[in-house]
């Protein structure tokens, strides 16, 4: 879904020695730097509103070198390739943002310059970081912010199939998850995680069904659930009322089942 549309990057600049992968760019207008001159360039003539693109190594450590020698904020920075971890410090110095993974956390190139082009971008992932440490992933958005979700968010599917975390991928140009054969939708993980995308979402929705029971499909889908998973506490014929409307007054032991089920507080339910 489609909410609360951003400006247009006014000025992209691309590291990069490839030869085909900068027509990806072309929408975009990308100023292309292929050798440490152009850097020194870029560097001096880049804005606070400049977008920085690198899917070349030693451009970065160019980049990084240069960066001490700048004065301004050059915009924000997204470095495709791998990092070096000391480099992280003064980018975060010299960029409003940055954003970077490992082991190939981001979209491919031409999913990344059509998320880029979007003006719903703030609302798609470009990448992400998967930390078996603290049992999270931390998601790159479209404008380079981060978003930061626990494993426990990816409850096991309808159909049980449960996340594997070690084959973490964004597809579907940054509208879905994917942990092995376990997908998640992106708009489902910001609805839940993202108090400003739910917000708007809702407003949106005031001129929509506003029932309990079109809150419970909404959620019952995020949830990736069937009706007939909410048996033997409830059956598939006793959802399939609820949503329709065709009961008005759900027990207080229906709400419990249906709470436990979703995983949320029973008096929660209906905001969704």
């Amino acid at each position: 879904m489609k909410i609360a549309p951003t400006t247009q990057q006014s000025d992209l600049i691309l590291l990069d020695r490839a030869k085909q992968r900068p027509a990806l760019f072309a929408p975009l207008s990308p100023r292309v730097v292929t050798s440490l001159t152009d850097l020194r360039n870029s560097v001096s003539l880049a804005t606070k509103d400049s977008l920085w693109v690198s899917y070349s190594s030693d451009l970065t450590d160019g980049l990084v070198s240069s960066v001490s020698e700048s004065p301004h904020v050059l915009g924000c920075g997204l470095f495709v390739h791998a990092l070096d971890m000391k480099a992280i410090p003064p980018l975060n110095s010299a960029f409003r943002r940055i954003a970077f993974a490992t082991d190939g956390g981001f979209i491919s190139a031409d999913d990344l310059a059509e998320v880029l082009q979007a003006e719903h971008r703030a609302n798609l992932f470009i990448g992400g970081v998967v930390n078996n440490s603290t049992r999270t992933i931390t998601f790159w958005r479209g404008d380079l912010k981060s978003l930061t979700v626990p494993f426990s968010s990816f409850e096991k599917s309808g159909d049980g199939t449960k996340p594997n975390f070690g084959q973490f991928s964004i597809i579907d140009c940054g509208q879905t998850v994917q942990l092995g054969t376990y997908e998640a939708a992106v708009d489902a993980i910001l609805y839940e995680h993202d108090p400003r995308y739910r917000r708007e979402i809702s407003k949106q929705r005031l001129t929509e069904d506003r029932t309990f029971g079109a809150a419970l499909r909404r959620l019952r889908k995020q949830r990736g659930l069937r009706r007939e998973d909410f048996e033997p506490d409830l059956s598939a014929k006793s959802i399939a009322r609820i949503e329709q409307g065709k009961i008005k007054r759900v027990r207080s032991t229906t709400l419990a089942a249906l709470a436990k089920r979703l995983n949320v507080p029973a008096q929660e339910i209906a905001s969704f």
